[in-house]
């Protein structure tokens, strides 16, 4: 009897395993896709508050954290004494044990909200148009409005009405749909203003309008390098400072001595808007640049958390008919630049004040695109030690 026990217990002993590689896997696959909805709840969910007109809340999922064990264990009472029975027992326990983390946190820091009130920099714009990226679309999240000059807007318009004379598709289709036509927005001391603000849409269409017109022209993002030299008194901080002299040359930057001086040569990218049918290559960025320059329009850039705000107010405003065009020449369609619907067939949703919303699976692709380039610029943009402040880029003749 008792070698018939002990072999029962070694046959369950051994019936316990450990998870496979493939198991693992399949783990860290999950927490990835976990950590994806998340982020893109968390976004959908900060727009519909922005629709509602209800305070935005940041906060990070930082990811699931699992722990695995094996728990064995084994009893046996057996007859012991003179006076004891003949009875035998056997208790056996054995099985994995599973922890799950998850980690999360609020970004409501002096140091992110300074990062994410910051105006995106013209030089990510650039990144994003080489990349493939819509102008127009890109144009409508970044810009928060335009300032021309009354003469500049009419050879804008000059030229853009002639290089889309007898085209019927595409930005020149919009250009020349005289349904389409707007008044001009009101001016400021001889400059008029296109405002990009959705509640407004006598403003909102024009701007729109005037977008499509630079991006007829050949609206780019450019900019011109120069080497910038600066002179440092040797010395033997200067010299043993390892660590900063990693970084300048990791810029691209060169170190020579020079007498008593160190000089550092940089190279110094300067971007900003060019129209390529006009010419325009000397752009002035404020902040960034010192030269002065006679400025025909002026171009004010957003923060990430003003172009979240952006987007609630388009949502609730339903689009105010202004679609964004998008796609490869002679493939081009306008579509809505957000869109939120009902949970009947959405990509994302979550709830809100008992109602459930969601992106529309039939309309994801600009949408979701539109929630990755959110990701990104919050990301990039989430710390700062120096408090916000207004970022334009101006077009000079």
């Amino acid at each position: 009897m008792g070698t018939r026990l002990w072999a029962a217990a070694c046959a369950a002993l051994s019936l316990t395993g450990c998870m496979s590689g493939a198991d693992y896997a399949g783990r860290v696959v999950e927490h990835n896709r976990a950590i994806a909805d998340a982020a893109d709840q968390i976004l959908l969910l900060n727009v519909v508050r922005a629709q509602h007109g209800r305070p935005v809340v940041y906060s990070q999922f930082s990811g699931v954290s699992e722990s695995f064990s094996n728990n064995l264990g084994l009893s046996v009472s057996a007859p012991f004494g003179a006076d004891a029975d003949s009875a035998y027992s056997a208790d056996f326990s054995t099985g994995p044990s599973q922890d799950v983390t998850l980690a999360t946190a609020p970004l409501d820091d002096v140091d992110y909200y300074q990062g994410v009130m910051r105006p995106v920099k013209i030089g990510l714009l650039r990144y994003y148009l080489d990349n493939g990226w819509p102008p127009d679309l890109l144009l409508a999240l970044t810009v928060e409005k335009l300032t021309i000059s009354e003469d500049f807007y009419a050879r804008v318009v000059a030229e853009s009405n002639a290089l889309c004379a007898g085209v019927a598709t595409g930005a020149c289709g919009r250009i020349n749909d005289p349904a389409r036509l707007h008044n001009r927005p009101p001016t400021d001391r001889g400059r008029l203003v296109f405002s990009n603000d959705p509640r407004t849409p006598e403003l909102f269409d024009p701007f729109h309008d005037l977008v499509l017109r630079l991006i007829v022209l050949g609206l780019t993002v450019d900019g011109s390098a120069k080497t910038v030299e600066t002179r440092v008194p040797a010395g033997s901080e200067f010299y043993t400072d390892a660590e900063m002299l990693g970084k300048l040359m990791d810029m691209g930057a060169t170190v020579k001595r020079q007498g008593g001086d160190y000089v550092i040569s940089a190279p110094s990218w300067t971007p900003g808007f060019r129209l390529t049918h006009l010419g325009q290559t000397s752009v002035r960025v404020e902040g960034d640049m010192t030269a002065a320059a006679e400025v025909d329009m002026t171009a004010s850039l957003r923060s990430p958390d003003s172009i979240l705000f952006f987007i609630g107010a388009y949502v609730r405003e339903g689009g105010a008919d202004a679609s964004v065009l998008v796609g490869r020449p002679g493939e081009e369609q306008f579509v809505q630049v957000f869109e939120v619907g009902s949970c009947s067939d959405a990509v994302v949703q979550v709830d809100f004040d008992g109602a459930c919303y969601g992106i529309p699976r039939e309309s994801a692709g600009i949408t979701m695109r539109v929630v990755a380039f959110l990701h990104q610029v919050f990301g990039l943009n989430k710390r700062a030690v120096e408090p916000p402040s207004s970022g334009t880029v101006r077009v000079v003749n």
